[in-house]
């Protein structure tokens, strides 16, 4: 696999990165001007189809440009996103290491480890034209690593609850509002869990894909502490969230939901990212996917120890350690993240969301979602996804978080399977045993 080449190119040659003196990009032109690379790939971040998009970061560069006309962007085009982490691993052993990048999600821990990312502590804390209160928390979030930033985010998705409003209407059941409840979506998928041809067998269902971690984060469950050094797998936010899923998978009465019932419109609700909405609420895609029945969008549960809390997802951009243009790199940062005419554009032409309460609450922000929806009783709103985005969580990150999630995601799967026959608090010890012993290695 290419993400297991990648892997071993740079694990493979760190020692020889972290020992030689690179000077990064030449700096100028023939012609004088700062020259400024910039790597980003087609596509976009959320797996989901868009058109053209090149063309919205190619009036961004030359905005940019206009307004530093000592300052020439370079980039190659053509770079889809499922090539890139090899494409920029190349560049970075190349001594060609781009001095702006994105930054994968999957790539974004191992560049901080390898010293490829410069820390923008200093850049973030000392510069007065960046207001980190004018940025969504959770989305600047994103780009930290054991506390300190090396990202700064240009778009954020929060997750969203699909809601198959046809089926609900056929059962005679309103929509929940946007402060719902555990209780409330539970009481729903009940009602909704049914055998609907008389066979014998459930062939209709309250809800797919909604895992343990999403009603983690909708009821308030800390994992870990800030420092990655200390886990909380016992505590009764989290005990509660899991037994919440465990009741929601008894309903189903040991079948198996799957994306083709689904996509029959024979279940209810689903998380999806606010990128997917946006992509399959509007032409062409619109009658491809979804057609056969009539959906929206709404916030996620809220647990009885949190709130209606999704979690959140960015794309960041980061500055190579080793580029020599790091002032003029830091100010085509800013440029993406905070000129909030830069920010409506993305929000226009990407799936994702501003990462600029400005630019979500804004009346422009309402125009750009209502643009894409004919349904005249569309439940999203702009302002509803910028406070999605306020109360969101993001991530942590630290060295043993990935492998910290698996092992726990594999144990928190095989107790929920069980049915929680077994002593679920007893269960839950036997997790953080687990997990602690695994921080330690680090």
């Amino acid at each position: 696999m290419k993400s297991d080449k990648f892997i071993r190119i740079i694990w493979g040659t760190a020692c020889i990165l972290s020992s030689i003196f690179l000077t990064g990009c030449a700096g100028r032109n023939a012609d004088g001007k700062t020259k400024l690379e910039f790597a980003m790939f087609g596509g976009n971040n959320w797996d989901v189809a868009v058109q053209d998009s090149y063309e919205v970061m190619e009036k961004v560069i030359e905005r940019f440009e206009r307004s530093h006309p000592n300052v020439d962007i370079v980039y190659e085009t053509g770079i889809l996103k499922e090539d890139y982490s090899e494409w920029l691993s190349e560049k970075i052993l190349s001594d060609e290491a781009p001095d702006v990048m994105m930054v994968a999600k999957t790539d974004f821990d191992r560049f901080v480890d390898l010293d490829i990312l410069q820390n923008l502590d200093e850049y973030v804390n000392d510069d007065p034209q960046f207001d980190v209160s004018k940025i969504y928390e959770a989305a600047l979030e994103t780009g930290k690593v054991n506390g300190s930033q090396y990202g700064i985010p240009i778009e954020t998705i929060p997750y969203l609850m699909f809601v198959n409003k046809s089926l609900l209407s056929k059962e005679n059941i309103e929509i929940p509002s946007n402060d719902y409840t555990f209780d409330d979506l539970y009481d729903i998928c009940r009602k909704v869990t049914k055998d609907t041809d008389g066979d014998g067998l459930l062939d209709q269902f309250g809800i797919y894909k909604y895992s343990w971690k999403d009603a983690a984060a909708a009821n308030n469950a800390i994992l870990f502490s800030e420092d990655g050094k200390k886990c909380n797998f016992t505590s009764s936010e989290l005990k509660d969230a899991i037994t919440f899923i465990d009741s929601l998978e008894v309903l189903n009465g040991g079948q198996t939901i799957t994306q083709e019932m689904f996509d029959e419109g024979r279940v209810a609700f689903m998380p999806l990212t606010l990128a997917e909405y946006r992509t399959y609420k509007t032409y062409p895609y619109k009658i491809k996917k979804y057609s056969d029945f009539q959906w929206d969008c709404i916030t996620m549960p809220r647990g009885p120890e949190g709130d209606n809390t999704s979690r959140i997802d960015a794309l960041n951009i980061a500055m190579s350690s080793r580029s020599v243009n790091k002032d003029i790199a830091w100010e085509f940062m800013k440029f993406l993240t905070m000129d909030k005419e830069v920010q409506l554009e993305l929000y226009k032409e990407t799936p994702a969301a501003s990462v600029l309460p400005s630019v979500m609450e804004s009346e422009e922000g309402e125009r750009i979602i209502e643009g894409g929806e004919t349904d005249t009783e569309q439940l999203i709103h702009s302002s509803m996804i910028g406070k999605t985005i306020k109360n969101g969580c993001a991530e942590m990150r630290f060295d043993a978080y990935e492998g910290a999630m698996n092992l726990a995601d594999s144990e928190i799967a095989s107790l929920i399977a069980s049915g929680l026959d077994t002593d679920i608090e007893s269960a839950m010890r036997d997790i953080q045993t687990k997990v602690s012993e695994y921080l330690r290695r680090f």
